[in-house]
């Protein structure tokens, strides 16, 4: 036998085993069906995207979009948010308090037709 398997199993030997046995690391934790909801509806609280209007996330209005980007501002997931919808290239809505317009973060959602006169910059 090899020492440092000789060693190991020496020392096994004569570690005391303490409480009802060894720790087995990510073991589940066992939860009603009840409780699991609770939780569930006690995080949902704290996410605006789930206690407001899911159609405001995907707005065509630019008032609404900038509003959508202003609730994403308080969340506590707007970073975790932000980089799963630019791993999984969402082709549009606001997302981590960025709106995304065919797969790109943009500043500032245009509404639809043509940009107003007083919206364009002189040449």
């Amino acid at each position: 036998m090899r020492l440092a398997q000789l060693l190991d199993e020496r020392l096994l030997d004569t570690t005391p085993q303490v409480g009802s046995g060894p720790w087995t690391p990510h073991q589940p934790l066992t939860q009603s069906p009840a409780e699991v909801a609770e939780l569930d509806r006690q995080f949902a609280a704290l996410l605006p995207c789930r206690t407001n209007d899911p159609e405001l996330w995907f707005a065509e209005h630019t008032a609404q979009v900038e509003e959508a980007k202003a609730l994403c501002r308080g969340c506590p997931l707007q970073a975790g948010c932000l980089a799963g919808a630019l791993e999984r290239q969402e082709p549009w809505g606001v997302w981590g308090g960025e709106v995304f317009v065919d797969g790109k973060v943009v500043a500032r959602k245009r509404g639809r037709g043509r940009p107003r006169k007083s919206e364009t910059v002189a040449a």
